[in-house]
């Protein structure tokens, strides 16, 4: 292997090593992934190994393991931080500023990005033999280049549909980068053809079989549905989606297992999910203790989404409400730990309920309506929180709504509400939200998206004159 391989191949298993230690002490220790020889990746176990710290990266509090998922959920109607100096409160009220926006939403996916740019150099190199097994590793790796900077776009991006993508996005980054390469903000429609084109590679080269907490080919599918539902691409979307539900090996969970498969930590509704396990036990950033009323207690579901949830007093998921020391039935246990360990619950990054979800509503957005889909896959999910509810004619305002009571606290509402311009008013009940907060959530107000952290800005000149409009 050529040396400046593996300087750079040293240098990634650095940056892990030093990213993923957390002052919580449940990585204060050297990840199975750390990469310490002059022959690093030049085998099949090698690059597997590197696969694994690229998913391992993707845990970390500031990313999967809370901040990204949290941000969406409590910027939403749904939930809410629920009391000030609470953690989550920042994002709840929209207050990040260039100078105190949190960096690990930015530099955690661009530092998995890295590695799986590293992982991705080596077998392109050649150096190790070919194989089906190679194949499924580098699928996976591109599958996770796309995840990151789909999210990035997602956090750092105006949505597609406002302005066609014509907005400045992230860099993007297909390789390594040497220290003078600092690449500046492509558009979001530059990086929606590169999230795109990654998926369609990495599903030529994944196969269908299912290996817990890893990708394959039907989840590459179900994330090119939902990339393509917010690019505004739905016959694409619901190719995707409807083909993952008709054809893929995942199964609704039933009615009377719904609300013990949150213990569990994969169901068979497990698409692609990410594992936490004992070693987290300790880490008290973790979303999973961040929201337990006996954890930090700082996220209830608001006062609009319990009563949406009652609407029907037979639906399963109002067994996913706890009580509070008010006696008000208001946190939202989809994270209950495990083992008696609070902050330990995988992640859900994508859930066949959101596939089905997906699936109905390209039905009716796509070029040619496919009610009679829209209809079935809205009913599974409706008939599977109350078997004995009415059957409904799928609308979009009815798929909406049961996307807000079946995925409340898993990080799809901000992004549901940015892609598609709606507006939300969070008002009444406990919100605490004052004039200097972003109370209506639209589009249209800079702070929906968020600022690029003022060390980004600083250590990169190419992008210092590419602040998103109004953190200037």
């Amino acid at each position: 292997m050529k040396k400046i391989h593996t300087k750079l191949i040293l240098m990634a298993a650095m940056v892990v090593t030093m990213t993923f230690t957390s002052c919580d002490g449940y990585l204060d220790v050297t990840p199975s992934d750390t990469v310490d020889s002059d022959e690093a990746i030049t085998n099949l176990e090698d690059a597997q190994i590197a696969l694994n710290g690229a998913y391992y990266g993707l845990i970390t509090n500031t990313y999967y393991g809370n901040d990204f998922i949290a941000r969406a959920e409590v910027g939403g109607e749904d939930v809410q931080t629920l009391s000030l100096g609470k953690r989550t409160e920042n994002y709840y009220r929209f207050m990040y500023r260039q100078n105190t926006s949190p960096s690990g939403l930015w530099s955690i996916p661009y530092k998995v990005i890295n590695r799986i740019n590293v992982l991705l150099g080596a077998i392109e190199s050649g150096v190790i033999p070919a194989s089906d097994e190679l194949n499924q590793v580098k699928g996976e790796a591109l599958a996770l280049r796309a995840l990151c900077h789909f999210d990035l776009l997602l956090t750092y991006g105006t949505p597609y549909l406002k302005d066609n993508g014509a907005s400045l996005g992230v860099p993007l980054v297909d390789k390594v980068l040497l220290p003078n390469e600092l690449p500046s903000r492509s558009t979001v429609a530059q990086g929606y053809t590169m999230v795109l084109k990654d998926l369609e590679d990495s599903k030529g080269l994944m196969s269908e079989n299912v290996v817990n907490g890893h990708f394959n080919r039907w989840a590459a599918k179900a994330l090119l549905a939902r990339v393509n539902l917010h690019k505004g691409d739905y016959d694409a979307a619901y190719n995707n989606a409807k083909d993952v539900v008709e054809n893929g090996p995942y199964k609704l969970i039933e009615n009377e297992n719904y609300v013990a498969s949150w213990l569990e930590d994969f169901t068979s509704e497990s698409v692609f999910e990410l594992e936490i396990t004992s070693l987290a036990s300790g880490n008290r950033e973790l979303f999973g203790y961040v929201a337990h009323p006996t954890g930090y207690a700082a996220v209830i579901g608001t006062q609009d989404f319990i009563n949406l949830l009652n609407e029907d007093p037979k639906d399963v998921r109002l067994g996913l409400l706890q009580t509070d020391s008010e006696g008000k039935k208001r946190f939202i246990n989809k994270y209950p730990g495990r083992a008696g360990a609070i902050a330990v619950n995988n992640i859900r990054v994508i859930r066949l309920s959101d596939v089905y979800l997906m699936a109905a509503e390209a039905a009716l957005r796509k070029s040619s309506i496919d009610q009679t889909t829209a209809d079935n896959c809205l009913n599974d999910i409706v008939k599977r929180a109350n078997p004995n509810a009415p059957k409904v004619t799928a609308t979009i305002d009815l798929i909406l709504k049961e996307r807000r009571k079946e995925l409340v606290m898993e990080g799809h509402r901000l992004h549901d509400i940015l892609r598609l311009g709606l507006s939300v008013t969070r008002t009444g009940g406990d919100h605490f939200l004052n004039k200097v907060d972003l109370v209506t959530v639209t589009w249209d107000d800079y702070r929906s998206i968020m600022p690029i952290p003022q060390a980004e800005i600083d250590a990169n000149p190419n992008i210092r004159d590419q602040q998103n409009p109004g953190y200037e």
